[in-house]
């Protein structure tokens, strides 16, 4: 198979456990790249803060961010694609987590915004993700319509809250975006979605396309794609949902999948 596209979640996939671009990775993204094959970071993340990856890597281009709500240019900052929501359809989540003390961010596409920000644990969070949230008193007295409302607490809290929301009938979807992690989207949006479109747009068949994930908010690109591939760190339903399954994010799994799949295929050609 030649593929034309390859799709890379960032958090628990391109980057390591201790948030790093390796050289062994940096060297297979460059090398795809000088093959003509385009790269496209897929990320929960918000452009600011997928924007520096990017830049280390040194790819430019589309990019799609806000798990599947927008997707952007990284030099122009067009936006391709966004998909969103208002803030007076998240009353009762915006209730429930004040109550029980759960720590929320919410995002237009460029921008992102919180009412607290006097944890230690949540500015180092934001720290991690090169996250600047600006303060604003009351969520829902934003007009601006939002892309992604998130929820940030320990796994068990996360846990009890997303099996409390599905019966709320809610007008958007929630989604596991990592173990401290529940992301709020517009109910038909996801990576997959954002990766078909961006494909479609780029004349690029979806069976040229490749997407390698983590975590179920990579599910519906690593299924829509032609191969899927998921990183041994993947839970096992993730993993079996999967084409392939490569070496663990901290062991250069995106490497691996880049030099099986595209790389030796290239030479061989």
């Amino acid at each position: 198979m030649e593929y034309k596209l390859v799709a890379i979640d960032i958090d628990g996939t391109l980057l390591n456990d201790q948030y790093e671009l390796t050289e062994t990775t940096k060297e297979a993204l460059r090398r795809t790249e000088e093959e003509g094959v385009k790269i496209v970071l897929c990320s929960g993340r918000a452009p600011l803060s997928v924007i520096p990856i990017l830049e280390e890597a040194g790819i430019e281009g589309y990019f799609i961010s806000h798990n599947g709500a927008v997707t952007t240019h990284s030099k122009t900052k067009e936006i391709l694609y966004e998909a969103g929501f208002f803030a007076d359809s998240l009353k009762d989540i915006i209730q429930y987590c004040r109550t029980s003390n759960i720590h929320t961010d919410f995002c237009t596409a460029f921008d992102m915004y919180t009412e607290k920000l006097d944890d230690e644990e949540v500015v180092k969070m934001y720290q991690q993700y090169h996250a600047e949230p600006k303060l604003v008193e009351d969520v829902l007295a934003m007009q601006d319509r939002l892309v992604k409302f998130t929820l940030f607490a320990p796994d068990e809290v996360l846990t009890k809250a997303h099996a409390d929301f599905q019966g709320m009938n809610l007008p958007v979807q929630t989604i596991r975006s990592g173990p401290y992690y529940i992301d709020i989207i517009e109910k038909a949006t996801s990576k997959g979605t954002a990766l078909s479109n961006l494909a479609k747009h780029l004349q690029i068949p979806m069976s040229q396309t490749l997407a390698i994930g983590n975590y179920y908010n990579d599910l519906e690109m690593i299924k829509m794609a032609g191969t899927g591939v998921a990183v041994a760190n993947a839970p096992d339903d993730v993993k079996q949902q999967a084409d392939l399954v490569v070496a663990s994010n901290n062991d250069n799994g995106v490497a691996e999948a880049l030099e099986q799949l595209v790389l030796k295929q290239k030479i061989k050609q």
